[in-house]
């Protein structure tokens, strides 16, 4: 229905303005009598641009009728009688009709472009929406993989700052089970038998809670077990395609489990329990990503018990100590007392005999006490904890060691009795164990105690860390005695270094990426941590920084500080962040920064830290510049060669010059001469493309600078004719180390420069002139000159010292950009000299061949 009525209203518009025209042709008759069909053009291409050709055709018809009818005689009658009717009739028809015709085409190319340009447009728009959505992909990886690295330090640093077992388990599972979303996260310990407890436990209400559960599944075995200890980990999809035995499948239904994910915890080669992850609703495809974090926290879970596990041990054994000290105390007490007792039992006895008895009696309690204290200090040696061994200073011999020092060191008891001290201590590449042990011993005899930590060997040779008290007695049999009391740190210390390697990793790796990684506190807005980057891109140092919080923003351009306060505020209640700013450095540059944060939450989620990168994206800035501006030129520079080819096709498409050959012939010329031109340009393009991506490998050999010289001479030699140009050659023996073929083509370029500019009967001057350390190249010409402030500008693209000079000259305003870029491939230099209205000279300098710098 729309269709029709636009189809009747573009004939209504057609009679319309035929009628308008009659009515002005007959209105002002006396005054266009000669021009009359003036106004019938008219409504033919306001009717054919309107409704296209069939409307057009029935304006020019009813036009035809109207001239016939009422302006030419005799009037009033169709019949045509005369030659002179006929003609004018026919002429104003033909016209008419290539109006019409070129109208219709005008209108139809409108509606083409304007079908392309919608086409344009939605590709443009669904390109865009694809980079956005591949873009939120790649950030939401990024982000779970922050995260899951995120979890793991947060376990190791809880690991660092608490001894509570209990508390980071139950940390663990509860943030594992938020991070991977899933029903259950449980931790369970393995008794003797392969049965076993649940340790912790993290569960969503609706489902069933396993703590304390005591479970023995029948149908695991050692069999089952072994893998586990091999460090197996099992992820299952669904219980129920799993090809698990139905014994098995039955034990999980009965725990409410539909998919699983186990990760073995082992301390050493033992297998101590499982970290399991459930999903209890529905099957669940576990990722690669969450099979490797709960590989991770397995191991992490695993170092933490371990620690505990010393923990527990260090303070059994302080504790046994101090009981042993109280013991020895009482012992001590009862003894005095006792003496104190019989002392003035045998006063009262014998007051006669006083002094003899009392000296006697002083004696035997003497040596009753040093017994007492010396069966005492036997059985306390004999049983402590610590491996304590007796050394004589004078010669390093070993007196005597107790059994928890013989036991730490794999020796049989007495077997380390007259042994040399240094039997125990570890030698190395550069140190002897004999240079050890008089490190420890003069150590001891300077301050009369030290303590340190040294690496020694037991008896099978396998070395191992203590941790050791040494002292000097005065023994009365042997003289100077060292006693040294030994502990075994072979673990702690394994653990520290593997806490040590974890720090320095993550030192290395903030401190060698080229952005500035940097931390913040939220509570007392306090910088905690920046990478070494941070000077390298800002020029500030990283102390001002950590000592001054304003100092970030007082480095951000004025005209971006205000904006990025603002978003700040956004970012610390929010810990989100992704911006873009300019910063000041100290020496007045200016550079592109972008800067991205990410919240650090605690075990209850609240915002405590964020953690975020800052890169220099200058460089990108620029090359998005660049390329806009590139793309914005050559579009212009290929729109121009094809408009010109569109039109001079147009023209001959329409027929017009089917009967005027040399207008044909002209069109034709034009359209070549633009689509030689168009080729030029894409070479051009192609050439600087290849030079400036590092594609084209120029093979450089040793050349004679006049050969160069000559043949480029050659090239354009029959241009140079055209215009009556002779070329005046200064000889020179010089050689360069060169690509022969660009350097032709960066001659033949500057050759052609010069004539294109030169006036007929004018003169190029060619020289070479040999210098120290490279060959300097001068071409002379007599041309119009360049302006002094375009002779920097001229070896950019598509640059013109005049804008026309693309039209009458032919250029593609490349040249000389390809010229600078195969003169910088060759290391040297290259650029302009000119007075305006007198000529110009250009200067570019190469290598010499390497024998020759030598």
């Amino acid at each position: 229905m729309i269709r029709n009525y636009q189809q009747l209203l573009a004939y209504g518009v057609a009679i319309g303005s035929s009628a308008i025209a009659l009515l002005l042709s007959l209105w002002l008759e006396p005054f266009i009598s000669l021009t009359i069909g003036a106004f019938f053009y008219i409504a033919i291409i306001v009717s054919t641009w309107y409704g296209g050709f069939r409307p057009g055709i029935v304006t020019v018809v009813l036009s035809t009728l109207a001239i016939d009818y009422l302006f030419m005689l005799p009037r009033y009658e169709f019949w045509i009688n005369q030659p002179q009717k006929l003609l004018r009739l026919s002429i104003f028809l033909l016209v008419a009709l290539v109006i019409n015709l070129v109208t219709s085409n005008l209108q139809h190319s409108r509606q083409k472009i304007k079908q392309l340009s919608q086409k344009l447009a939605q590709e443009n728009a669904e390109q865009l929406r694809i980079t956005l959505d591949e873009r939120k992909q790649v950030q939401g990886t990024v982000q779970q993989q922050f995260e899951q690295q995120r979890l793991v330090m947060e376990m190791t640093q809880r690991i660092r700052r608490s001894l509570n077992l209990q508390d980071i388990l139950q940390t663990t599972v509860d943030e594992v089970r938020q991070f991977l979303e899933c029903d259950r996260v449980t931790i369970f310990q393995f008794y003797p038998g392969w049965g076993g407890t649940i340790v912790v436990e993290s569960v969503v209400p609706e489902w069933m809670a396993l703590l304390p559960l005591q479970i023995h599944d029948p149908c695991i075995g050692e069999e089952n077990v072994e893998p586990f200890k091999q460090g197996l980990v099992t992820a299952k999809t669904d219980i129920y395609t799993a090809g698990i035995s139905p014994c098995h499948v039955e034990f999980l239904e009965s725990l409410q489990v539909r998919a699983n994910l186990v990760v073995p915890v082992s301390l050493g080669d033992e297998l101590w329990g499982l970290l399991a992850a459930h999903q209890c609703a529905a099957p669940r495809e576990w990722q690669s990503s969450e099979i490797a974090l709960l590989r991770q926290l397995g191991a992490q879970v695993s170092i933490a018990i371990q620690q505990a596990a010393l923990f527990e041990q260090v303070h059994t054994e302080l504790t046994e100590r101090k009981q042993a000290e109280i013991a020895l105390q009482q012992l001590n007490a009862e003894l005095e007392q006792r003496v104190q007792e019989r002392t003035a039992q045998l006063t009262e006895t014998n007051d006669r005999l006083r002094k003899t008895v009392i000296e006697q009696q002083q004696t035997q309690l003497t040596l009753l006490e040093q017994a007492h204290q010396l069966e005492l200090q036997a059985i306390i040696t004999r049983n402590m904890a610590e491996g304590i061994c007796l050394v004589r200073a004078d010669n390093g011999v070993i007196v005597y060691a107790n059994p928890k020092f013989e036991q730490m060191f794999g020796y049989d008891s007495g077997e380390l009795n007259g042994q040399h001290v240094s039997i125990v201590n570890y030698a190395s590449e550069s140190l002897t164990a004999e240079n050890v042990n008089q490190a420890i011993v003069s150590a001891v005899l300077q301050n009369s105690e030290a303590t340190y930590q040294v690496q020694n060997v037991k008896k099978d040779g396998t070395p191992f860390w203590c941790s050791a008290t040494t002292s000097v007695l005065r023994h009365p049999d042997y003289g100077d005695v060292l006693v040294a009391v030994h502990q075994d740190i072979t673990l702690a210390k394994g653990i520290e270094d593997a806490l040590r390697q974890s720090e320095e990793k993550f030192r290395q790796l903030a401190e060698n990426i080229q952005a500035v990684f940097w931390i913040k506190d939220i509570c007392n807005q306090q910088v905690l941590y920046v990478s070494n980057a941070y000077e390298t891109i800002w020029q500030r140092s990283c102390e001002s920084l950590y000592h001054n919080y304003s100092n970030w923003l007082d480095a951000i351009h004025p005209e971006d500080r205000q904006r990025v306060e603002i978003e700040f505020i956004e970012k610390f209640r929010t810990g989100q962040y992704d911006k873009k700013y300019r910063i000041i450095r100290p020496d007045g540059s200016i550079r592109w920064i972008r800067d991205r944060a990410f919240p650090i939450k605690n075990e209850l989620g609240k915002l405590v830290r964020i953690a975020g990168i800052a890169e220099d994206i200058t460089e990108l800035q620029q090359i998005d510049l660049i390329k806009n501006e590139f793309i914005g030129i050559v579009s212009h520079e290929l729109r121009t060669p094809l408009t010109a080819i569109r039109a001079a096709l147009g023209l001959l498409q329409t027929g017009i010059y089917d009967k005027k050959p040399d207008k044909f012939k002209r069109m034709i010329e034009i359209a070549a001469i633009d689509s030689d031109r168009l080729v030029r340009l894409v070479n051009d393009i192609l050439d600087l493309e290849r030079l400036e991506s590092d594609r084209t490998v120029l093979e450089k050999t040793i050349c004679k600078a006049a050969d160069l010289i000559q043949q480029a001479v050659a090239g354009v030699q029959a241009i140079a004719n055209q215009q009556n140009i002779t070329f005046k050659i200064h000889p020179s023996n010089a050689q360069v180390w060169a690509a022969a073929d660009a350097i032709v083509q960066t001659l033949t370029n500057l050759l052609g420069n010069a004539i294109k500019f030169s006036p007929a009967d004018s003169t190029i001057t060619l020289s070479v002139q040999q210098q120290t350390d490279r060959v300097l190249f001068q071409i002379t010409d007599q041309g119009r000159g360049i302006p002094a402030e375009k002779l920097e500008a001229i070896f950019g693209r598509f640059q013109q010292v005049d804008v026309s000079d693309s039209r009458t000259k032919g250029g593609t305003g490349l040249g000389l950009a390809i010229c600078r870029s195969i003169i910088n491939q060759h290391g040297g230099q290259i650029w302009a000299e000119s007075t305006v209205s007198v000529g110009s000279t250009f200067f570019f300098t190469l290598p010499l061949p390497p024998e020759e710098i030598k």
